[in-house]
């Protein structure tokens, strides 16, 4: 029997799981705010809702794509949400990056209604989400993994399972913050080499070839050299700056200190609050620029 599952989001990624999902042969009912989002999704197969609740309905698992704790509140728990219309024992997969503290309260929330969360933020690119290169990073009881792992092993390529609800959210969150690092310090390197008047197309050539480029450095160089922020956005400054946060937020709650990480995050505030939050990561070098 197909199963069905219900999507809340049609972001980037999201909508790159949605087309995976459907290729596998899953019935997919969608939600979106934006409906006009849906619609090319619509045309592949997938079933547009007037509300999360509407999406849930009759499905064997939902999963959400929100940006953040405010959205995914919404979705889930919020007028029309999806808990509402959520039958017991349904399986509750968070894909969102979010903080902490919230996929606690919220994992609390879906449980007590006999319904089953999984903890489940990915990495990976969309172009790596529709290909079926997903890493699901868990944090879940092994047996509520079990009842999802035929869907994950479909649509994705590797699932890490770091324990109870709650552990996949901090190797995400710690994972991210590590990206914000990369960047800004990349960043550092080409604003100082272009006013240094280095040739940009040499300095990207020889950055990817060296022994301290990261896969976060070579996807967001190139933009910062050419200055082109605005095409073929895999993630936003906003939404790096918003993760870095909740790492931070995290190691806080835990009584430590991140300084190198505090410092990366402190720049991708700053970057979005300078109005680059809706461009690629690479934006992060205009706020350097002007420093």
């Amino acid at each position: 029997m197909t199963q069905t599952i219900g999507f809340l989001g049609t972001g980037r990624m999201a909508s790159a799981m949605i087309i995976r999902s459907l290729k596998q042969g899953y019935a997919v009912q969608v939600w979106n705010r934006s409906t006009a989002k849906t619609e090319p999704l619509v045309t592949l197969g997938a079933k547009a809702c007037a509300t999360p609740a509407d999406a849930a309905r009759n499905a064997d698992m939902v999963i959400s794509f929100m940006a953040d704790d405010s959205g995914a509140q919404a979705v889930w728990l919020g007028v029309d949400g999806a808990l509402s219309a959520m039958k017991p024992e349904t399986l509750a997969i968070e894909c969102s990056t979010l903080s902490h503290g919230f996929v606690l309260e919220l994992s609390a929330k879906i449980t007590a209604t006999g319904c089953a969360y999984i903890d489940a933020p990915v990495t990976g690119v969309p172009a790596d989400i529709q290909a079926g290169n997903t890493v699901f990073l868990i944090g879940a009881d092994n047996a509520v993994l079990d009842r999802a792992r035929p869907f994950m092993n479909a649509v994705g390529k590797q699932i890490v399972h770091f324990g109870p609800i709650g552990s996949g959210t901090v190797y995400k969150l710690m994972h991210n913050l590590l990206g914000a690092v990369h960047i800004a310090a990349a960043a550092e390197l080409v604003a100082v080499a272009q006013k240094a008047g280095l040739d940009g197309d040499l300095v990207a050539e020889t950055f990817a070839k060296g022994a301290n480029a990261s896969m976060s450095g070579k996807i967001t160089v190139p933009g910062m050299v050419s200055g082109n922020h605005h095409e073929g956005i895999h993630f936003t400054t906003g939404l790096r700056a918003k993760d870095a946060s909740y790492a931070i937020q995290l190691a806080t709650d835990m009584g430590m200190s991140l300084p190198v990480g505090r410092a990366a995050s402190d720049v991708f505030t700053k970057a979005t609050s300078d109005g680059f939050g809706d461009l690629a990561q690479s934006a992060v070098i205009e706020t350097l620029k002007t420093n």
